[in-house]
C-alpha cells in the first residue's frame, strides 16, 4: 500500500523502461482514484526513463484515512498505459520516514515495461532551503536585517518545520545555507 500525506509536498519517483518508443516525446502522470473524485498530477519523464511526479498537499482535498488506487500512467507517442497501480491510504506526515526500497509489479505478458519505485516521496534538503528563503524574502529578510528580525526568522522557520518536518541531521546545513544563500542575495 503507498501511502500519502495531507500536509507535506512530495515527489513520485520512478524509474521505468520503454520498449518501441522515445522516452523525449512520452507523458507521465499519476492519477488518485478514490470513492469521492479523481485527482490527476502531472509529471515529467527524462532521458534515462526516471519518472517524477510532484504531488501538492492533499488537505482539504482527502482526508485522512481515505483509501483508494493510485496508477502511474504513461502516454509513449500514441499509446497509452499504466505500467504500475496500487493501492493507497492518505495519512498526515509523521516524524517516521518511510522508505520503499523496492516494489516491482508487472502487468501482463504483453506490457514492456517495468517500473520500480525508488523511494517513498519527501522533501529534499534543496527544497526546504528553497522553501525558507522564499519565506524569509518575503517577509523582506535579508542578511543585514537578519539579526534585528531573528524574532520573525524563529517563527518563521518554526512553523515550517512544523509543517515539513526536516530530519534532525539535516536541520544545521539547511540553516548554513539559508544564510549563506542570504548573504548572495546583498
Amino acid at each position: 500500500m503507498y501511502k500519502l500525506f495531507t500536509d507535506k509536498l512530495e515527489n513520485f519517483e520512478a524509474k521505468i523502461r520503454l520498449e518501441g518508443a522515445s522516452l523525449k516525446k512520452s507523458k507521465a502522470r499519476l492519477v488518485i482514484e478514490s470513492t469521492d473524485f479523481d485527482l490527476l498530477f502531472k509529471g515529467t519523464i527524462d532521458e534515462s526513463g526516471r519518472v517524477k511526479v510532484p504531488i501538492k498537499r492533499l488537505k482539504g482535498l482527502l482526508d485522512e484515512n481515505t483509501q483508494g488506487t493510485i496508477k502511474l500512467e504513461v502516454i509513449a507517442e500514441d499509446t497509452y498505459f499504466t505500467p504500475w497501480e496500487s493501492t493507497f491510504k492518505v495519512e498526515a506526515s509523521r516524524k517516521v520516514t518511510v522508505e520503499v526500497v523496492t516494489q516491482k509489479e508487472k502487468q501482463g505478458k504483453e506490457t514492456l515495461s517495468e517500473v520500480e519505485i525508488i523511494s517513498q516521496p519527501t522533501i529534499s534538503e534543496k527544497q526546504h532551503i528553497i522553501n525558507i528563503v522564499k519565506m524569509l524574502v518575503k517577509e523582506e529578510i535579508n542578511i543585514d536585517n537578519l539579526s534585528i528580525k531573528k524574532t520573525k526568522v524563529n517563527s518563521i522557520i518554526a512553523e515550517y518545520i512544523q509543517d515539513n518536518p526536516i530530519q534532525d541531521n539535516q536541520r544545521t546545513q539547511v540553516i548554513d545555507k539559508v544564510v549563506k544563500i542570504l548573504e548572495k542575495k546583498k
